[in-house]
């Protein structure tokens, strides 16, 4: 819950201050990936692992085939900004959970800060077909479309959609914000 607002937060002020941020996380896992330069993203950073990773994969040794532990190593490596890796946990964890629409958007955004955004877009796309009311999906979908694909009148799209869906949440508000920012250009 604790991140969930922290998120809130930073996603609100990034889209004021640098007009760019991702979408990131899951429902049930979210971080600040809001303001970070996609420029920096695009090759991992060779990092020791940190604690929790740590421990995600002993947990994992223990149950190999946990989708719940799969996605969170694969939230991990996307806080550390380790998107390769990011990629293969969250892939591994939709072959158990194969209609999360949370683990599509999460694979399709760490995609796009490999620099891959069409890659990405096909997950999104892929999520929005298992649950079209997933709000951060249609927020992700237009910070890929926008940032990553330059198409400003699809990324508007998809924002008014998550906007709509539920306008008083802090994902309503972003998409609120992105669509501010994109109208004044």
């Amino acid at each position: 819950m604790i991140r969930k607002i922290a998120f809130g937060a930073v996603i609100l002020g990034s889209v004021t201050m640098l007009g760019l941020t991702g979408c990131s996380k899951s429902e049930k896992q979210e971080t600040a990936a809001p303001g970070r330069d996609t420029s920096a993203m695009v090759t991992d950073i060779p990092a020791a692992d940190s604690p929790i990773i740590t421990e995600l994969k002993a947990r994992l040794e223990a149950r190999p085939n946990d989708p719940d532990t799969l996605q969170r190593l694969g939230d991990a490596y996307f806080d550390a900004k380790r998107f390769n890796e990011a990629v293969t946990y969250y892939k591994k964890a939709l072959e158990f959970k194969p209609g999360d629409a949370d683990i599509f958007n999460d694979l399709g955004l760490s995609l796009h800060y490999l620099g891959n955004p069409a890659g990405g877009l096909t997950y999104i796309e892929e999520g929005i077909k298992k649950n079209p009311y997933h709000q951060r999906i249609w927020l992700t979908k237009g910070f890929i479309l926008a940032y990553g694909m330059g198409d400003l009148d699809a990324a508007r799209s998809a924002w008014e959609k998550a906007n709509a869906l539920n306008p008083e949440s802090q994902v309503g508000k972003a998409a609120s914000e992105f669509l501010a920012q994109i109208n004044k250009k």
